[in-house]
């Protein structure tokens, strides 16, 4: 279940089991504070129970918790957070057995903000909630309550720009907006210039913006981005590993006929930037990414084994893709 599916399900139907396993910090959060919402307890300390990473006894008590009847309440909340319980096939075996036949009066979560294996060994027994990423329209629609929130006022065209600057990224768009509104006060209108100056560009929007001017054969803009990164203190052996990554996804994209939310999945990026990996396309045959990725591969060499000097060694593979 997406995200954005979570809150209609809820008023539908509350489920005995969830996992909320990685994805978007702001996104996690919201998810379990939305089940906590709905089941909508009276009684926080007799049917509320959170194990947290502190908790040292196994499942076979988690369970015994789970299987305890609300008191005064229709249902009881028992959201387990990485333990540091016992982790291993016995533990797995447990926690399977009463997810074959939960008890209807609990609802379970396992909540990680990062991603748990062991979570993920058991995750077909439950109701996922994948958080790692929202559409472009509700990051808009969230954007809008937000400024409206705050009493600011923007363009479509100034956010657009702000969840470009962002990645998409709800989770670093919910600070920016915060740092916005208290550098620019109340009731104001954010301008582009604003943006510009209050907002750092997300590294991934950064290397679309580089590869953009890659694409547009625009030397001297290429050239101006790769400065700007390093004088952000961003290492040169990083911008190029970004850059490998980059064409090696545009090169995966370009001989797959997979739809774009299958390759979302398979890169591990969101659906939006698939769209513009697929824009840049165009610009490139198989033959010239295979050549660039090959460039790359050879530039990261040359810095780790200091054959060259990373700045010298970005600027050589930027002008090698150019020429």
């Amino acid at each position: 279940m997406r995200y954005e599916e979570l809150q209609n399900s809820l008023r539908a139907s509350i489920l005995p089991a969830y996992m909320i396993n990685g994805g978007e910090s702001y996104l996690t959060v919201s998810a379990l504070k939305m089940i906590e919402d709905a089941l909508n307890i009276s009684l926080k300390d007799f049917n509320v129970m959170k194990i947290g990473d502190d908790y040292t006894r196994g499942m076979s008590n988690i369970v015994e918790s789970c299987e305890a009847l609300p008191l005064m309440d229709s249902k009881r909340l028992i959201v387990v957070s990485d333990f540091v319980g016992k982790k291993n096939e016995a533990e797995k075996k447990i926690i399977l057995k009463y997810l074959e036949r939960p008890c209807m009066t609990t609802c379970i979560v396992f909540f990680s903000t990062a991603q748990s294996d062991f979570f993920s060994s058991f995750q077909d027994k439950v109701e996922n909630i994948d958080c790692k990423s929202v559409s472009a329209g509700y990051l808009l629609n969230f954007l809008s309550e937000k400024l409206k929130n705050y009493n600011l006022s923007a363009t479509n065209d100034v956010k657009q720009m702000i969840c470009d600057y962002c990645n998409n990224s709800i989770t670093k768009l919910d600070t920016q907006v915060d740092k916005l509104y208290f550098i620019k006060g109340d009731g104001k209108e954010l301008t582009r210039e604003d943006i510009e100056n209050y907002i750092a560009k997300d590294l991934e929007y950064v290397i679309f913006d580089l590869t953009n001017a890659i694409c547009n054969k625009d030397r001297e803009r290429a050239i101006l981005l790769v400065d700007d990164m390093i004088k952000n203190k961003e290492q040169p052996v990083t911008i190029v590993s970004i850059i490998t990554n980059h064409f090696r996804r545009l090169f995966f994209i370009a001989r797959s006929s997979s739809s774009s939310q299958e390759l979302a999945k398979l890169l591990n990026v969101k659906e939006y930037a698939i769209s513009k990996y697929r824009a840049q396309l165009k610009y490139f045959t198989q033959k010239e990414l295979k050549r660039i990725y090959d460039l790359c591969v050879e530039c990261d060499l040359n810095i780790k084994s200091g054959k060259m000097e990373g700045k010298t060694a970005v600027m050589y593979l930027l002008f090698s893709i150019l020429k």
